[in-house]
């Protein structure tokens, strides 16, 4: 069997991955033009690259639809944003923080039969000040802003690409913050975090205290959305208000950066350890990513055929017999 890696040589972490994966034939993956469409003699590949460029994120769904196993799922990660990431949590009984989503800011006489200005007053009396202010679809902390009045939150908004649509979203004031590591969608690791932009993050040794009364559920809603989100490996973000309520920031991190340095050993060693059985999970199973198109092997069983309306003649005096397929 085949893993087919796309991330740098050099990269720490995978390399630790590697060396505990055995019996196992390992290529780093390098792609030039391509002959559509696109396949691999893969069973399974690591990608933890493609988020950086379109190019990479299209053969990676060429070659999931050919039968190989991405992690992650292209598809799942190409359509979840900020936006869905509340849907779905919502819909899981997950605190999220009050949030309106913005029309991009090229508003037009083209436009103004389905799209209005931003009723500022409003969103304000919601979310209160300061507030967030992130495109919906940010990634890394690109373009995020605390905002502190009303006319800081509308010159920034205004200063944005005219076609990004951005998100106000209520500030939550925490007193614990956990990056939380979700790997096969099972396996679960609550790791303090001091947020900070940039990678400028620093995880601290977890003290579970505040979380004693809610781990379990925290833990369950934190696989609950994995799988609908259909993510093998993700980093989500929990915060515990003053109140000790649990909110969640972050819903979505297709390739989390696993610093060795930056992590304490053991919860490093554990990342490692669950990272490698999620990969031989899927090298010792027929299992695929899902998509909404119907693979080769989903279709061996069906027939499809176009038949013609048949010509009835409905003259006078004519016998109309039923026609069926034979």
């Amino acid at each position: 069997m085949k893993v087919g890696i796309l991330e740098s040589r050099n990269d720490v972490f995978i390399n630790d991955v590697l060396s505990s994966l055995s019996g196992v034939e390992i290529e780093f993956l390098y792609f030039r033009q391509q002959a559509a469409p696109i396949s691999g003699d893969y069973r399974v590949i690591v990608d933890r690259a493609s988020f950086c460029h379109t190019f990479l994120k299209e053969i990676m769904k060429n070659l999931a639809l050919s039968g190989i196993y991405i992690i992650n799922n292209p598809f799942s990660a190409t359509t979840t944003n900020k936006l869905i990431d509340i849907r779905v949590g919502s819909s899981l009984g997950i605190s999220l923080p009050k949030t309106f989503v913005l029309p991009g800011a090229n508003l037009n006489e083209e436009t103004e039969d389905w799209i209005g200005e931003p009723v500022w007053e409003q969103i304000i009396d919601e979310v209160g000040l300061p507030c967030i202010l992130k495109p919906f679809d940010g990634y890394a902390w690109t373009n995020v802003y605390t905002t502190n009045s009303l006319e800081e939150l509308k010159q920034t908004y205004y200063s944005m690409s005219p076609s990004q649509v951005m998100l106000v979203q209520k500030l939550i004031r925490y007193t614990d913050y956990y990056r939380t590591f979700c790997i096969g969608k099972k396996n679960v690791l609550f790791v303090k975090w001091i947020p900070k932009p940039f990678s400028m993050g620093q995880y601290l040794e977890s003290d579970l205290k505040p979380l004693e009364n809610m781990k379990d559920m925290l833990t369950r809603l934190t696989i609950d959305l994995n799988t609908c989100l259909d993510l093998d490996v993700n980093a989500v973000e929990w915060c515990i208000d003053e109140e000790g309520h649990p909110w969640l920031i972050d819903a979505f991190n297709e390739a989390p950066e696993i610093k060795k340095e930056a992590l304490p050993e053991a919860y490093y060693d554990w990342i490692v350890q669950k990272f490698v059985e999620c990969i031989e999970d899927k090298l010792d199973s027929n299992k695929r990513n899902k998509t909404v198109f119907l693979l080769e092997d989903e279709l061996s069983d069906k027939v499809f055929r176009i038949h013609p309306p048949p010509k009835i003649d409905t003259s006078p005096g004519c016998e109309v017999e039923e026609v069926g397929e034979n």
